[in-house]
Protein backbone atom coordinates (compact mmCIF):
# COMPACT_ATOMS: atom_id res chain seq x y z
CA UNK A 1 0.00 0.00 0.00
CA UNK A 2 1.08 3.27 -0.79
CA UNK A 3 0.74 7.04 0.41
CA UNK A 4 -1.31 8.88 -3.14
CA UNK A 5 0.05 11.82 -0.67
CA UNK A 6 -3.45 12.79 -0.66
CA UNK A 7 -3.63 15.78 2.64
CA UNK A 8 -6.38 13.98 3.84
CA UNK A 9 -4.25 11.15 5.00
CA UNK A 10 -3.44 10.83 8.63
CA UNK A 11 -0.17 9.43 9.06
CA UNK A 12 -0.69 8.80 12.62
CA UNK A 13 -2.63 5.91 12.01
CA UNK A 14 0.16 3.91 10.89
CA UNK A 15 2.69 4.71 13.75
CA UNK A 16 2.86 2.85 16.93
CA UNK A 17 1.64 4.25 20.37
CA UNK A 18 4.61 2.65 21.52
CA UNK A 19 7.38 3.75 19.73
CA UNK A 20 9.34 6.44 21.28
CA UNK A 21 7.90 10.42 20.38
CA UNK A 22 10.04 13.06 19.39
CA UNK A 23 10.20 15.12 23.54
CA UNK A 24 9.35 18.89 24.02
CA UNK A 25 11.14 20.89 25.87
CA UNK A 26 8.81 20.82 29.07
CA UNK A 27 8.75 17.25 29.38
CA UNK A 28 12.72 17.53 28.61
CA UNK A 29 12.87 20.14 31.65
CA UNK A 30 10.27 17.92 34.11
CA UNK A 31 12.15 14.44 34.06
CA UNK A 32 15.84 16.40 34.22
CA UNK A 33 13.82 17.77 37.19
CA UNK A 34 12.61 14.53 38.59
CA UNK A 35 14.17 12.45 41.23
CA UNK A 36 14.57 10.00 38.90
CA UNK A 37 17.22 11.92 37.19
CA UNK A 38 19.35 13.80 39.65
CA UNK A 39 23.30 13.77 38.92
CA UNK A 40 22.72 12.55 35.75
CA UNK A 41 24.56 13.70 32.26
CA UNK A 42 22.10 16.09 30.47
CA UNK A 43 22.98 13.96 27.12
CA UNK A 44 22.39 10.54 28.72
CA UNK A 45 19.28 12.06 30.58
CA UNK A 46 17.79 13.24 26.89
CA UNK A 47 18.22 9.90 25.34
CA UNK A 48 16.51 7.77 28.34
CA UNK A 49 13.35 10.74 28.12
CA UNK A 50 13.18 10.16 24.44
CA UNK A 51 11.84 6.56 25.88
CA UNK A 52 9.01 7.94 27.59
CA UNK A 53 5.53 7.75 26.31
CA UNK A 54 3.38 11.00 26.59
CA UNK A 55 -0.11 10.90 27.15
CA UNK A 56 -3.23 13.07 27.85
CA UNK A 57 -6.32 12.55 30.63
CA UNK A 58 -9.74 14.04 31.44
CA UNK A 59 -11.26 14.94 34.10
CA UNK A 60 -12.14 11.70 36.43
CA UNK A 61 -10.01 9.05 33.80
CA UNK A 62 -8.05 6.84 35.08
CA UNK A 63 -4.66 6.65 34.23
CA UNK A 64 -4.21 3.00 35.90
CA UNK A 65 -6.19 1.12 38.76
CA UNK A 66 -5.74 -0.84 41.77
CA UNK A 67 -5.07 -4.11 40.70
CA UNK A 68 -3.94 -3.94 37.15
CA UNK A 69 -0.37 -5.11 36.26
CA UNK A 70 2.27 -2.51 36.49
CA UNK A 71 4.45 -1.61 34.37
CA UNK A 72 5.19 2.01 34.02
CA UNK A 73 6.09 4.93 36.54
CA UNK A 74 4.48 8.04 35.09
CA UNK A 75 5.71 11.93 35.88
CA UNK A 76 3.42 14.67 35.72
CA UNK A 77 3.56 17.20 33.12
CA UNK A 78 0.88 19.54 33.64
CA UNK A 79 -1.90 18.49 35.89
CA UNK A 80 -3.26 17.08 39.21
CA UNK A 81 -3.46 13.40 39.75
CA UNK A 82 -5.48 11.50 42.56
CA UNK A 83 -3.79 8.16 44.41
CA UNK A 84 -6.47 6.30 45.30
CA UNK A 85 -6.62 3.20 47.92
CA UNK A 86 -10.02 1.47 47.18
CA UNK A 87 -12.48 4.48 47.69
CA UNK A 88 -10.21 6.86 49.68
CA UNK A 89 -8.09 9.56 48.40
CA UNK A 90 -4.48 8.96 50.20
CA UNK A 91 -2.80 11.84 47.86
CA UNK A 92 -3.06 14.60 45.57
CA UNK A 93 0.03 14.90 43.08
CA UNK A 94 1.24 17.68 40.63
CA UNK A 95 2.85 18.82 37.97
CA UNK A 96 6.61 17.85 38.40
CA UNK A 97 5.68 14.92 40.52
CA UNK A 98 7.34 11.33 40.08
CA UNK A 99 4.68 8.41 41.00
CA UNK A 100 4.28 4.44 39.90
CA UNK A 101 7.96 4.05 40.51
CA UNK A 102 7.67 0.28 41.93
CA UNK A 103 6.32 -0.89 38.59
CA UNK A 104 10.13 0.01 37.55
CA UNK A 105 11.44 -2.69 39.73
CA UNK A 106 9.03 -5.52 39.76
CA UNK A 107 6.00 -7.31 38.09
CA UNK A 108 3.38 -6.80 40.32
CA UNK A 109 -0.32 -5.07 40.68
CA UNK A 110 -0.89 -1.52 41.17
CA UNK A 111 -1.21 -0.73 44.76
CA UNK A 112 -3.10 1.93 44.24
CA UNK A 113 -5.09 3.91 41.50
CA UNK A 114 -4.13 7.67 39.59
CA UNK A 115 -7.26 9.40 38.42
CA UNK A 116 -7.14 12.47 36.02
CA UNK A 117 -8.60 15.83 38.32
CA UNK A 118 -8.80 18.33 35.26
CA UNK A 119 -6.62 17.24 32.26
CA UNK A 120 -3.39 15.81 32.82
CA UNK A 121 -0.07 15.14 30.56
CA UNK A 122 1.77 12.37 31.63
CA UNK A 123 5.20 11.11 30.89
CA UNK A 124 5.47 7.56 31.52
CA UNK A 125 8.84 5.83 31.68
CA UNK A 126 7.96 1.66 30.46
CA UNK A 127 9.73 -0.92 32.76
CA UNK A 128 11.14 -2.77 29.97
CA UNK A 129 12.85 0.12 28.65
CA UNK A 130 14.78 1.35 31.90
CA UNK A 131 15.80 -1.99 31.71
CA UNK A 132 17.43 -2.30 28.04
CA UNK A 133 18.92 1.59 29.20
CA UNK A 134 20.57 0.20 31.82
CA UNK A 135 21.85 -2.72 30.79
CA UNK A 136 23.53 -0.34 27.53
CA UNK A 137 24.64 2.61 30.04
CA UNK A 138 25.41 0.98 33.50
CA UNK A 139 27.29 4.10 34.80
CA UNK A 140 24.24 6.47 34.28
CA UNK A 141 21.87 3.05 34.60
CA UNK A 142 22.97 2.92 38.35
CA UNK A 143 22.72 6.56 39.45
CA UNK A 144 19.69 6.47 38.32
CA UNK A 145 18.80 3.05 40.26
CA UNK A 146 20.18 4.77 43.62
CA UNK A 147 17.95 7.66 42.72
CA UNK A 148 15.61 5.24 42.39
CA UNK A 149 16.04 3.72 46.03
CA UNK A 150 16.41 6.79 47.13
CA UNK A 151 12.88 8.41 46.47
CA UNK A 152 11.26 4.94 47.41
CA UNK A 153 12.90 5.12 50.74
CA UNK A 154 11.60 8.96 51.23
CA UNK A 155 8.33 7.64 50.34
CA UNK A 156 8.84 4.87 52.98
CA UNK A 157 10.33 6.80 55.95
CA UNK A 158 6.82 9.39 55.02
CA UNK A 159 4.56 6.73 54.76
CA UNK A 160 5.84 5.28 58.43
CA UNK A 161 5.99 8.81 60.43
CA UNK A 162 2.40 9.38 58.96
CA UNK A 163 1.29 5.53 60.63
CA UNK A 164 2.24 6.66 64.27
Amino acid sequence: MTDSGDSGNDVSLWTSSLRPQAIDDQVLSAWRQSPLLTDVDKRIATRLVKLTHVRQYRTGEFLFQQGEAGVAAGLIIQGRVHILSGDRQIATLESGDLFGEVALLEDAPRTASARADGDVLVSFLVRYQLEEFVRHRPLAGAQIMTNLARQLALRLHHSNSGAR
